[in-house]
C-alpha cells in the first residue's frame, strides 16, 4: 500500500519525530516506483510513476499531497488547487461525492500544456490540512482501472500515528 512510503519519505526529508498525519491509500502499488517527492512548508508532496517509466516522461502517476494549514475543503478549493489547468478551456471537472470532510472527482483536460489528462482524484479533510491524492493518465481510463483507483480513493482515510483520525468538521 501507499501509505508507508510517504510516510517514510515525510519523515526522511523532514528528518523530525513529530508524528505526521497522513493518508492511508489501500491501491495496488506492485509495478510502481517512487517518482518525485518534496517537503517544504505547508506542502508534502510525493508521486509515484510506473516501474519502467522516468519522472520527465510518464504515461500515469499516482500523487499525494498534504497541504499542512489549509482548512478550506471544497469543489471550488479543488479548482483552486489546480492552478495548473487554469487556462486550459478544454477542461471537464465532475464531481462524484461531496460532503464536509471529502471532494470526490473526475477532471479531463485535453490539448493543453503537457498534454491530455484524465484524472481520479479526492481531496480529504484532516486535522491539520487537506489530503489530495490522485491518478493522472495520458490516455482515456479503462473501466477496470477507473474502478479499482476509484475503490482504493473510495477506502482512503486520514490517520496519523498509524492510527485512524477522528476529523473535526
Amino acid at each position: 500500500m501507499f501509505r508507508l512510503c510517504l510516510v517514510t519519505l515525510v519523515l526522511f526529508i523532514s528528518g523530525c519525530a513529530t508524528t505526521l498525519e497522513t493518508v492511508y491509500v489501500p491501491a495496488e502499488n506492485s509495478g510502481w516506483k517512487f517518482g518525485y517527492g518534496v517537503n517544504k512548508p505547508e506542502l508534502t508532496l510525493v508521486e509515484y510513476i510506473p516501474a519502467d517509466e522516468s519522472i520527465s516522461s510518464w504515461s500515469r502517476i499516482f500523487t499525494i499531497q498534504f497541504l499542512e494549514g489549509v482548512r478550506e475543503l471544497s469543489s471550488d478549493a479543488l479548482k483552486r488547487l489546480s492552478s495548473k489547468i487554469a487556462n486550459c478551456p478544454n477542461t471537464d471537472w465532475k464531481i462524484l461525492n461531496e460532503d464536509k470532510l471529502s471532494v470526490f472527482y473526475e477532471r479531463t483536460t485535453l490539448a493543453c500544456g503537457d498534454g491530455d489528462e484524465y484524472v481520479i482524484g479526492r481531496l480529504l479533510k484532516g486535522n491539520d490540512g487537506i489530503h489530495h491524492i490522485f491518478y493522472i493518465n495520458r490516455k482515456p481510463i479503462n473501466e477496470i482501472d477507473r474502478a479499482s483507483w476509484v475503490k482504493a480513493f473510495s477506502d482512503a482515510y486520514v490517520e496519523k500515528g498509524g492510527q485512524r483520525v477522528v476529523v473535526h468538521p
